[in-house]
């Protein structure tokens, strides 16, 4: 005898128990249309036959494979629905949770490492750094990631350390009010410098969006222990520290006057060297209109936050950065991007002369 023939018709707990469902469940799929019983006792009660079995199975099955309810209708009913793409759609779903599985892996072996190196870490240190990972996850591309979790030039338990050791000494001068204009503020200004190349290898685009994260997510403030406020206090001491060093090739007033320019727009390079970077690892031509534009911008800032107008003193600055190598130094920063830059420059500012 088959087993159609030998199925006796069973009542909505009965089927419950026999496909591992709750009867709440068997109500709800009842109620969307996806398995609606082919019988009824005399008094009202659902009874499921042998087809009403079959659908359940195939429900089970394709659910457990990721569809959702809205798919399994359509596969299980609509004949117009084309089942490779249905197919497809599910292909693609379960590649990028394998892909988000294959991820979160990378990330608790990450964290085991950092725990082997450090093993005074205990559960808060861990637990945070996998809430800072997720957070590095959720706002930054895999590639940006994969970077953070595999610098060019160091490894990440070295790093994350000296990231920690740099932040608490600039909270402790923050705190006990050093000035950052001070000799303690710029030493720890190229320090944070050199720590956000090695941090980011060297990649611009990530390091402002690693900046804008910690400038405004208050879960990425607590956990590193770094805010808009320290931001705010480095950006001021790498000024300082750079036009200490600017002093050296011009007179005090010219010091005096470079300062308040960089203080005032000085922050605007990050930015300016992110979208150049970008454009330049894209391949973009120099003389490319997109680059024209960046180029112009460039130029402006650099009277802007260099110079103001004063043509000694725009002299004597390019004569320090082309004999001191540290002015040069900042993310996104090298041979290759001046040599791109420059050239830009040059054919942005024979434009404007024609």
């Amino acid at each position: 005898m088959s087993a159609k023939a030998s199925f006796m018709k069973l009542k909505i707990g009965e089927l419950a128990t026999r496909c591992g469902l709750s009867i709440r469940t068997l109500h709800h799929y009842d109620a969307i249309g996806l398995l609606q019983p082919t019988g009824r006792t005399a008094g009202g009660a659902r009874l499921y036959g042998w087809q009403d079995f079959r659908r359940l199975h195939r429900i089970q099955v394709l659910k457990q494979m990721g569809y959702s309810l809205t798919d399994i209708h359509d596969v299980l009913d609509n004949a117009s629905v084309d089942p490779l793409t249905i197919l497809d759609r599910q292909a693609q779903l379960l590649d990028a949770q394998a892909r988000r599985a294959e991820a979160l892996s990378a990330t608790l072996k990450d964290v085991a490492r950092r725990l082997v190196a450090g093993a005074d870490a205990d559960a808060a240190d861990w637990l945070s750094l996998l809430e800072l990972t997720a957070l590095y996850e959720q706002h930054l591309s895999d590639d940006e990631v994969l970077a953070l979790r595999s610098p060019a030039a160091s490894n990440t338990q070295a790093i994350g350390a000296a990231r920690r050791q740099l932040v608490l000494e600039v909270g402790q001068c923050m705190r006990e009010n050093v000035s950052p204009g001070g000799c303690q503020a710029r030493e720890l200004a190229w320090r944070w410098v050199d720590m956000v190349i090695t941090l980011t290898s060297n990649n611009a685009p990530l390091a402002e969006k690693l900046r804008t994260l910690q400038m405004e997510n208050r879960h990425a403030q607590d956990i590193v222990g770094i805010d808009a406020a320290m931001l705010q206090w480095i950006d001021q001491a790498i000024v300082h520290a750079r036009v200490h060093l600017f002093g050296e090739y011009l007179s005090p007033e010219q010091t005096a006057r470079l300062l308040r320019l960089q203080l005032a727009h000085g922050n605007g390079w990050p930015a300016l060297v992110a979208k150049v970077r970008a454009q330049m690892d894209a391949g973009v031509p120099h003389d490319a209109e997109p680059m024209r534009a960046l180029a112009a911008r460039w130029r402006q800032l650099f009277l802007d936050s260099y110079c103001g107008g004063d043509a000694d003193l725009g002299e004597r600055v390019r004569y320090a950065l082309n004999h001191e190598p540290r002015l040069s130094l900042g993310v996104g920063v090298d041979d290759a991007l001046l040599r791109y830059v420059h050239a830009a420059v040059a054919v942005a500012t024979a434009s404007t002369a024609e």
